[in-house]
């Protein structure tokens, strides 16, 4: 479960059993692709139900927030973990590079663009999709690799294994384009036809 208490900078504290917070290492490690896409989740659910308030503190906390916390400034990408009070993590694989955290952020940037036609939103989307586009996208064959390293080269060369199916690449890219194509139904924007290029 997570949560908005604030312990660090992010506003995002993970509690695990009975109410009872973890701590050391093990209670401050966050997982940016869960947060967004509980994120994502949340803000549907706020549009659906008219919760402003809701989608003002999804907006910002699970989705801005997290992702700011989350996207790599030297090289592109989300971090597959993250200690919230930025401490060293201490997953060893948390500079790691994943497919489904970068879905993800897709998913949750461009439906807080769509909901608040906040451009910031916009813009982070599509530095998120180049991204996914240029590391993870095989242009010869379709579908994605699931891993790269923290510079964004491929470490493994499958596209599907006991932890990558078929399922967070089609589900980001078809509600990404229901979402793109309901933004340009709604008066769009000139940034998205440089989606449909691509």
């Amino acid at each position: 479960v997570v949560s908005t208490q604030s312990t660090g900078s992010s506003g995002i504290n993970a509690e695990y059993g009975q109410g009872k917070e973890v701590t050391g290492s093990a209670g401050r490690r966050v997982i940016p692709g869960n947060v967004l896409e509980i994120g994502w989740m949340l803000l549907k659910y706020a549009q659906i139900a008219h919760k402003k308030e809701l989608r003002k503190q999804v907006q910002g906390v699970f989705i801005e927030d997290m992702y700011k916390a989350a996207w790599d400034p030297n090289h592109g990408g989300i971090f597959s973990s993250l200690d919230v009070d930025g401490l060293s993590p201490t997953d060893l694989t948390w500079n790691m590079k994943q497919w489904w955290p970068v879905t993800e952020a897709m998913i949750s940037l461009i439906m807080a663009y769509k909901i608040s036609g906040e451009r910031k939103f916009l813009n982070d989307f599509s530095r998120v999709f180049d991204y996914a586009m240029v590391h993870f996208r095989e242009p010869g064959h379709g579908e994605w690799y699931g891993y790269a390293d923290v510079e964004g080269r491929v470490t493994h060369t499958f596209k599907g294994g006991p932890q990558k199916g078929c399922f967070h690449v089609p589900r980001c890219l078809w509600m990404c384009a229901r979402l793109v194509r309901d933004i340009v139904a709604m008066g769009g924007v000139e940034k998205v036809e440089k989606l449909e290029t691509k």
